[in-house]
């Protein structure tokens, strides 16, 4: 065979291999994530799932079933298969399992994976056992007690109490999971190439000279979608606005101890004259406005955006704060106040940020923006004050 012959075939073969190896082999992919305040024998509460390219959240929506109170809670999903990404929270605050045998004041549970192994983190405070008190529990650890077992921190668990003998007419076996995640993803993002197993054999070119074939161009990358903005971008976008409607200082450092409830500090304390509005600060609706021992008066806004943001220690609710109402940026919820466990100190709103509904984040740098750009709002107002309790509702309903 000719050398200049033998050449074209050699390149002929070895474009061909090119091509049929950057053919990339179409995946579907998923992603899954799934979050629960609670689950096992006795009910599940609050439960939410996400799968391709979704995201949900709530808070505590129902009640909890016999053997289980519930002071507050919280879930959150996030799945991408585009990114190759899942990721779910549950919260569980004040909780009591049968009967009172088992407190805790918090529990927490995150899975997050990036298409590979999935990752665990969480934390357990303020347990107690019988007349056993564990302040904060880090890790995997087992609690063996007269009636069962407590497990922390396992797996997608926050917490795992399982009976071995009845109580209360609650049988031996029965397990109640809390804080209970679960995330995966498979396929993201298309799978890598598979050569075909039995390719067609290349036909053997004849022995008259073969004009040297042009080289076959480079393929051009797909251009990769560009990132979708990032939380703290849209957090610093003009659709949010300062929550308090008058002269206010920012204090109460993120992350601070707090001894109340045994865990960091999950927002910024802002402090103003009494009674100074407090207002939405993008447009959403409105979740869990009421009254806990600790929070005081509360409420959620969760923005259409995706975002929640959480206020506490309200002296009063405005007519406005009802549950599932709609609610634009700007518009006052309630008022200044020190209620719940801020009883002995100045008045003033905890306010917390939650980017996609996850983990509350340090709202200080979007706090700071936002006054700044608040202008004139951030002037004292002249309006009337109303007193120091207005009215106490938990879980108003909209009539």
């Amino acid at each position: 065979m000719p050398v200049r012959t033998l050449a074209a075939l050699v390149l002929v073969v070895l474009v061909a291999g090119f091509v049929v190896a950057s053919a990339p082999a179409q995946s579907s992919g998923k992603a899954t994530a799934t979050a629960a305040v609670i689950t096992g024998d006795l009910g599940r509460v609050t439960r939410v799932r996400a799968s391709g390219e979704d995201s949900a959240s709530s808070s505590l929506s129902a009640e909890t079933p016999e053997g289980i109170v519930l002071g507050d809670g919280f879930v959150s999903v996030v799945t991408s298969v585009s990114e190759g990404s899942a990721e779910a929270t549950a919260e569980a605050n004040d909780l009591e399992l049968f009967g009172g045998l088992v407190t805790v004041a918090f529990v927490q549970r995150k899975a997050v994976t990036t298409g590979g192994r999935v990752k665990y983190s969480g934390l357990v405070s303020g347990l107690t056992i019988g007349d056993e008190e564990y302040d904060e529990v880090k890790g995997t650890k087992t609690f063996q007690f007269e009636q069962g077992v407590v497990t922390a921190n396992q797996g997608g668990a926050g917490l795992i109490v399982e009976l071995t003998s009845e109580v209360d007419g609650i049988p031996a076996g029965t397990e109640v999971v809390v804080a209970d995640v679960s995330a995966s993803v498979s396929g993201a993002g298309g799978g890598s190439a598979t050569p075909d197993p039995d390719p067609d054999p290349t036909a053997t070119p004849t022995a008259e000279p073969t004009a040297e074939p042009e080289r076959t161009a480079t393929p051009t990358p797909t251009p990769r979608p560009r990132n979708r903005q990032s939380w703290r971008e849209r957090l610093m976008s003009k659709r949010f606005v300062f929550p308090v409607g008058g002269r206010a200082t920012i204090g109460g450092p993120f992350g601070a101890p707090r001894a109340s409830t045994g865990r960091p500090h999950a927002g910024n304390d802002i402090f103003a004259d009494f009674g100074t509005p407090v207002v939405a600060v993008a447009d959403g609706e409105l979740a869990n406005v009421g009254t806990l021992p600790i929070s005081g008066n509360r409420l959620w806004v969760y923005a259409d955006s995706g975002d929640q943001f959480f206020y506490a220690h309200l002296s009063a609710f405005s007519a406005n704060a009802v549950n599932r109402r709609r609610v634009e940026a700007g518009e006052v919820l309630g008022y200044v106040g020190n209620t719940g466990d801020a009883e002995p100190t100045p008045p003033h709103v905890h306010f917390e940020i939650h980017p996609n509904g996850g983990d509350a984040v340090d709202p200080n740098p979007f706090l700071v923006a936002w006054q700044k750009r608040a202008g004139s709002a951030s002037r004292p107002d002249t309006a009337e004050r109303p007193g120091t309790l207005v009215e106490v509702r938990d879980f108003i309903e909209e009539q």
